[in-house]
C-alpha cells in the first residue's frame, strides 16, 4: 500500500518509520528539509530495548510526488497549519484516499469538506499513538511508549471498520472506531493537560521583568496546580458533554475522564501518576535560554497550539450550549493575554481577534440545536 506522511517531527516521522519496516508498505515522507534525512532512519524501540535501521521509500519536499499515488495520507502538523495544508494537497488527491490527522482534536473537523467533496475518506485520532521524541531529525526517532490501543472517528462511518483495521496494520496498535466525531473534539488530552501546566508554570510571569534560572522538566515535575487545574477542567469538559448529550445522541463511553485514565481521585495522585509516567520522562518545557536564564517560548506549539485551537473551541461549545465555565475562561484568558491575542472579553468570546478561531461560530453554526445537529452527522 502506498501511504503518505506529512509532517517530519516526532510522531511524522516515526509513523514514517515503523510503517516502512512492512515489506507491503511504500512510505512517503513530506518534508521542507529532505536534505537532513540519511539514507537509513534509526528506529529505537525503547520499551523492547530493538534498534531497527529503516530505508524509507521517498523523502521529499514536493507535495505532488508525496501524495500523488498515496493509498493513505496521514498529516502530522499542528492545527494551525491544517487548513493550508489541506487546500495545498487537495488537487493532487485521488478519489478514495484516506486522510487521516494525527491526533484529530483541534477543529479539523470543520475544515473537511473539501475533501469529501473530491471523494476522499477522512479520519481523526484521539490521541497520538504513542509517546515519540526526536533523537536527531532526520537520522534518529524513539519510540518511548506505545499506547495500548487508538481510538478514531472515521467520516463517512460506512468505512470505519475498513480504517480501522489498515491503522492497526500499519503500527500494530488496535484502532477502534468510536461513533462520532465529538468524541475527538472532547478529548481530555493536550487541550486541557498543556495549559493546565502552562498555567503553573508561567502564571505569574511578566515579560520583560522576570527570568528563570533553569528549565524544569514539564512532566516529572508536575505539580499539584497542575493536576487541581486540569481535573477542574475536566468537570467542565464533562459539563460540556452532557450539554450536547441532552436526547442520548451520542455514547458516554466514548468520552474520555481524567480520573478514570490515571485510575486516580485527588490531584496529588495524579501528580504522581504523571511524574513517574515512563513515556514523560527527560522532557522540557517550552521555553528558550536568554543571558541570564530561561523564559517561555511563546512560539511553541504547547502555548498557540492548546489555547487558540483547544480551549478556545471548548469555550465556543458552552457559549452555544449555555454551560458556564469559570476555569476555561480563567486559564484561556491567562493564555490569551499571554499570547497578545483578544479571544474572550469578559468570559465571552467576543475579542477583536475572534475571526482567527476555528469555532463553530465562524463556520455558520448559531445555536445550541444546530451544534448538535452538526455533530450528530459526524
Amino acid at each position: 500500500m502506498n501511504i503518505c506522511i506529512i509532517g517530519a517531527g516526532n510522531i511524522g516521522t516515526y509513523l514514517a518509520a515503523y510503517i516502512s519496516m512492512k515489506d507491503e508498505n511504500k512510505v512517503w515522507l513530506h518534508t521542507s528539509k529532505p536534505e537532513s534525512f540519511k539514507e537509513k532512519m534509526v528506529l529505537v524501540e525503547e520499551e523492547k530495548n530493538i534498534t531497527h535501521e529503516v530505508k524509507i521509500h521517498c523523502i521529499t519536499s514536493s507535495y505532488e510526488e508525496a501524495v500523488g499515488n498515496a493509498d493513505y495520507v496521514l498529516i502530522t502538523y499542528p492545527s494551525f497549519m491544517m487548513e493550508k495544508t489541506i487546500n495545498t494537497i487537495l488537487p493532487f488527491l485521488k478519489k478514495g484516499t484516506v486522510v487521516g490527522a494525527i491526533p484529530g482534536f483541534g477543529g479539523k473537523e470543520y475544515l473537511i469538506d473539501p475533501l469529501l467533496e473530491k471523494g476522499c475518506i477522512f479520519f481523526g485520532t484521539q490521541r497520538v499513538p504513542s509517546i515519540i521524541r526526536l533523537e536527531k531529525y532526520g537520522e534518529s526517532v524513539i519510540l518511548k511508549q506505545r499506547n495500548p490501543f487508538m481510538k478514531i472517528r472515521v467520516i463517512p462511518g460506512e468505512y470505519s471498520e475498513k480504517v480501522a483495521e489498515c491503522m492497526t496494520n500499519f503500527i500494530d496498535i488496535p484502532c477502534i472506531p468510536l461513533s462520532s466525531y465529538l468524541a475527538i473534539t472532547l478529548s481530555p488530552s493536550n487541550p486541557t493537560m498543556h495549559p493546565s501546566r502552562l498555567y503553573e508554570l508561567f502564571h505569574d510571569y511578566v515579560e520583560g521583568e522576570k527570568v528563570y534560572d533553569r528549565n524544569p522538566l514539564f512532566y516529572e515535575e508536575w505539580g499539584t496546580m497542575a493536576s487541581t487545574e486540569l481535573l477542574k477542567l475536566d468537570e467542565e469538559l464533562e459539563l460540556i458533554f452532557n450539554g450536547f448529550n441532552v436526547n442520548n445522541d451520542f455514547d458516554p463511553k466514548d468520552i474520555e475522564k481524567i480520573k478514570i485514565r490515571y485510575n486516580i481521585e485527588t490531584p496529588e495522585e495524579l501528580s504522581k501518576k504523571i511524574n513517574t509516567a515512563p513515556g514523560f520522562i527527560g522532557i522540557d518545557s517550552p521555553m528558550v535560554e536568554v543571558e541570564n536564564g530561561y523564559i517561555p517560548d511563546k512560539n511553541s506549539r504547547y502555548f498557540i497550539e492548546d489555547i487558540q485551537f483547544g480551549l478556545c473551541i471548548l469555550k465556543a461549545f458552552a457559549e452555544l450550549l449555555n454551560i458556564e465555565t469559570p476555569e476555561i475562561n480563567k486559564i484561556a484568558t491567562w493564555g490569551q493575554n499571554f499570547l497578545g491575542k483578544e479571544y474572550l472579553v469578559n468570559g465571552k468570546l467576543n475579542g477583536k481577534d475572534v475571526s482567527e478561531l476555528t469555532i463553530p461560530q465562524n463556520r455558520g453554526i448559531k445555536n445550541k440545536e444546530e451544534l448538535i445537529n452538526y455533530y450528530k452527522g459526524l
